[in-house]
């Protein structure tokens, strides 16, 4: 296990870890100067990643990549494994060597992974990242052509589910079960993906760059989407190489950290405008690259490209910047990924 400390954990964190260890749990709770010594060997500067932010997760995944597990599991510090329930081994979907699975399509193009919660009363609820103009309409669901291979596993969440701003405004929902089953979807549907209780087979990890916030776009503070514009891409990466998303199990019980509702809409809504018109392209690039290495590189390139066509109040050269810099900055992702490869194959 990797956890990664920022500079506001509480020393109990590596106290707790330091315990474990003496249980006979391999542990590994880097400090700060540990961690950008790490990124500096990777041949990332320290400061792409920044200090008091969920990027810094950035630094685990490195580190598990490097460790050279079949499979990456990322959790969130408020999601709970459910008692009687194997968590490792849900995940394990993703390991190379797992059987194919059967597929779905949806007829929208997108999935509402949400639809597979019970919900304590029926409210709309969409999970954060799902584009608005796909809301609301009829998912006429059907077999996907044949079965396929699970490159990412989204698991789901009981309690707080996870929804943008937005709807924790106007609906907040909550969740008391799985409805499930899990579910696959086929190379032509599409969901978001996050962080906070989610795997991937280990190449596609260098593809899955947590994406930097906190730039302003047309004067909004952007926030919150790192995960969701990251999870979009390493999906996109995944379609062009033969592989799809599994939702469902394993659930984690998601007791939610304290938030401010009115300033998350607020720091989301940038995110969504801009999604809004990067996903209608998106599901429609073509990509090059036989590997996530190389097809994340392509995917940065096309991204700049992209962009640069993209109108509407939000896309001012700002924004355009912003992408630009986040493509740049996936591509420093890809080289320390080829650098670590090339460290363990010494």
């Amino acid at each position: 296990m990797i956890v990664i400390p920022d500079r506001k954990t509480p020393s109990a964190v590596f106290d707790r870890c330091a315990a474990l260890r003496r249980r006979g749990l391999v542990v590994r709770c880097p400090r700060i100067d540990e961690q950008n010594a790490f990124l500096e060997a990777a041949g990332l500067p320290p400061g792409m990643i920044p200090y008091d932010s969920d990027n810094r997760r950035n630094v685990g995944y490195l580190m598990a990549y490097e460790f050279g597990a079949d499979l990456v599991i990322s959790i969130d510090d408020d999601n709970y494994c459910l008692e009687g329930e194997d968590f490792l081994a849900a995940h394990a979907v993703v390991s190379a060597g797992a059987p194919r699975q059967p597929a779905v399509e949806s007829s929208t193009e997108y999935l509402n992974i949400c639809a597979l919660l019970k919900l304590e009363k029926p409210v709309p609820a969409y999970p954060r990242g799902f584009p608005y103009r796909k809301r609301h309409l009829v998912e006429e669901i059907r077999p996907a052509d044949q079965a396929v291979p699970v490159h990412i596993n989204a698991g789901l969440w009981t309690i707080d589910p996870d929804i943008d701003g937005i709807t924790w405004l106007v609906a907040k929902p909550r969740v008391t079960g799985f409805a499930g089953p899990s579910v696959v979807l086929g190379p032509r549907t599409w969901t978001p993906v996050n962080s906070q209780n989610t795997a991937l087979r280990r190449e596609a990890v260098a593809a899955y760059y947590f994406v930097r916030m906190g730039y302003p776009l047309s004067g909004m503070p952007i926030d919150r989407y790192g995960d969701i514009f990251s999870g979009y891409f390493v999906q996109a990466c995944a379609h062009h190489l033969g592989g799809c998303v599994r939702a469902g199990s394993p659930v984690a019980e998601h007791r939610r950290n304290s938030h401010d509702y009115m300033k998350d809409a607020t720091n989301e809504w940038a995110c969504i405008l801009v999604l809004e018109d990067l996903l209608e392209w998106l599901v429609e690039a073509r990509l090059d690259g036989g590997s996530y290495l190389d097809t994340y590189v392509s995917l940065s390139h096309r991204i700049q490209d992209a962009v640069e066509t993209m109108r509407g109040s939000i896309w001012t050269d700002v924004t355009r910047g912003y992408f630009h810099q986040m493509a740049y900055h996936m591509r420093q992702w890809s080289k320390a990924c080829r650098q670590i490869e090339g460290q363990r194959s010494i």
